[in-house]
């Protein structure tokens, strides 16, 4: 279990989506070029969300490891 704001480590070639709003029927996502570090902050259901690169991403949580507290 990760607790809020704990630095997280996602590998390359994970899928980051986020929600535009509740109107849009697809979401926004990227593919990770490289390991990218984040902020976790919390469980969306099946996914983590994350503060990446100035953004929330979610993420599904068995691509996020956990690095150590921030």
């Amino acid at each position: 279990m990760l607790a809020k704001g704990d630095l997280v480590r996602v590998p390359a070639n994970s899928c980051l989506t986020q929600t535009q709003s509740e109107l849009h029927l697809i979401d926004k996502y990227t593919y990770l070029q490289k390991p990218t570090l984040g902020i976790f902050i919390k469980y969306v259901g099946r996914q983590a969300l994350l503060f990446i690169n100035e953004n929330y991403w979610r993420v599904d949580t068995k691509d996020v490891r956990y690095v150590g507290a921030a």
